[in-house]
């Protein structure tokens, strides 16, 4: 992923720990798709790649794992 990509938030499965799922499937929702702004490492232990996205609805930026988000591929990118 790079700055000015489209993107939105993975929903995340996990047997052991379902609420993951439902978790990140209400946060997809409630943020729907967002523009990567920039790139940094952030957090701690580990220091890992974050993202700041500018989501579209309610016009808000987030700095969230970029291992938490996932393209969305453009109709003239698909195969």
């Amino acid at each position: 992923m790079k700055v000015g990509d489209l993107v939105q938030r993975k929903i995340l499965t996990d047997a052991q720990w379902p609420q993951y799922e439902k978790d990140s499937a209400t946060q997809r929702e409630r943020l729907g798709p967002g523009i990567i702004i920039s790139k940094q490492m952030g957090g701690s232990n580990p220091v890992h790649p974050c993202l700041t996205i500018f989501f579209l609805k309610g016009s808000k930026t987030w700095d969230i794992a970029e291992s938490l988000m996932e393209p969305i591929g453009l109709p003239w990118e698909r195969s």
